[in-house]
């Protein structure tokens, strides 16, 4: 069943419950006694429910089995069974078969985190000394805490759930830009097409806007200022410029006029919604500089050929005694190249050389040594939705328990300061 506030819980009548194959049983303790400690419109909470839950609230808390000091959670363990008890009983008032449907939904979901296993399950409980019934109550819980809010607070969870989302949109989405601005003098207004086409040109033959910035700062008749921006997001941006360029495809180049400036910007990379781009990555590599000639490409098809099993250093080694090439050993972040080169640099698979470019009259071109995608933790906004729904679920929780304790017949048998 799916209930109307998104909120989904896996109802079906016509499955047989997997709690039967589980085949709960309550611990039976041969040295204690079982007593009535309290009673919830006349609904008993026995010593046994104290001591399971308490001891299930420590090892959730500190992940140990060791029940020596559990007492301490004896009143927390008392406030939540009473919790409980109104919970099931408004439940049922809405669906009479409430406990038994949630009962196969949180028996499958533990059954699915064991590796779909009985004795997976069986070995956890056994090796953590837990009560089988009180840990798939405690997830069955968790499931009519959320169907009762579907029922009494829909509007407020649903208006809830429309806010976070509005918050969330593009909140982990980021953008890393360079950009050129031009700035040319009315009197020199014409030369702005010819700049526009100098800068496509070079772009073309693979040089990075560093290096174009730097040829077009010794023409006198323009004003040249270069620069990468990092990681940006949302918040770094005017009105909705964010959501215009973060439309664009990574490695784009935009370019705007405005009064007498040229304004170019290239999409590096992007994060969407905090996931890594692929352009993310550290590259090993040889870097080989050499003349324009048919004799050196032979050679170098040659060598890939006869030395393809060496190692980086050992190619290093084999193109250093060849004597035509210069050659530098370089670890560089793969969006530091123009995007000519990164482009180049990423179609080509480690242990291979890539196409030449040609600078004037020199080729360039690169020996893949190592790819390393760069492995940075990023907290997904899916993370921070989770936490803030389950904060509001509590919230709710508490409010439906203070309607229900109004009415309810709550009678403390035993005080828990009796118990110690």
């Amino acid at each position: 069943m799916k209930l109307k506030n998104n909120i989904n819980i896996i109802f079906n009548l016509n499955v047989i419950l997997v709690f039967f194959i589980f085949g709960i049983t309550d611990k039976v303790y041969s040295t204690e006694k079982n007593f009535v400690i309290a009673t919830i419109d006349r609904s008993p909470i026995t010593y046994f429910d104290l001591k399971e839950k308490a001891k299930l609230i420590h090892f959730l808390r500190t992940k140990n089995s060791d029940y020596k000091n559990v007492k301490k959670y004896f009143e927390l363990s008392l406030e939540s069974l009473i919790s409980e008890k109104l919970l099931i009983k408004k439940a049922k008032e809405f669906n009479k078969n409430i406990l038994v449907l949630t009962q196969k939904d949180a028996s499958k979901y533990l059954l699915e985190r064991n590796n779909n296993s009985i004795e997976v399950f069986e070995y956890y409980l056994k090796k953590n000394n837990l009560s089988k019934s009180m840990v798939i109550s405690n997830v069955q819980m968790e499931i009519i805490k959320k169907y009762l809010i579907g029922q009494m607070f829909e509007k407020e969870y649903n208006d809830y759930l429309e806010e976070i989302s509005k918050i969330s949109k593009n909140k982990n989405d980021e953008i890393d830009l360079e950009q050129i601005i031009i700035r040319v003098d009315k009197k020199n207004i014409k030369i702005i097409n010819s700049i526009d086409e100098q800068i496509n040109f070079l772009s073309n033959k693979g040089y990075s806007f560093k290096e174009i910035s730097k040829i077009l700062s010794k023409n006198n008749l323009i004003k040249v200022s270069a620069g990468r921006s990092g990681w940006q997001n949302k918040n770094n941006f005017k009105s909705n410029i964010f959501d215009k360029l973060f439309q664009f495809p990574e490695g784009k180049i935009i370019k705007e006029k405005f009064n007498d400036n040229l304004n170019y910007l290239r999409i590096i990379s992007k994060r969407e919604n905090g996931q890594l781009s692929s352009r993310e990555q550290i590259i090993d590599l040889i870097k080989l500089s050499y003349l324009n000639s048919k004799k050196n490409t032979i050679n170098l098809k040659e060598l890939h050929q006869k030395y393809s099993k060496l190692s980086c250093k050992d190619i290093y080694t084999k193109l250093t005694e060849l004597k035509i090439f210069d050659l530098s050993f370089q670890k560089v972040n793969l969006t530091n190249f123009s995007e000519k080169i990164l482009l180049m640099i990423k179609k080509t698979d480690v242990k291979q050389f890539t196409d030449p470019i040609v600078f004037n009259k020199e080729n360039i071109q690169f020996y893949i040594c190592s790819k390393i995608n760069i492995n940075k933790k990023t907290t997904s906004q899916k993370v921070y939705d989770e936490k803030r729904l389950m904060e509001k679920v509590n919230i709710l929780t508490n409010k439906i328990l203070k309607i229900l304790k109004k009415d309810a017949i709550i009678d403390i048998k035993i005080k828990i300061n009796e118990l110690y």
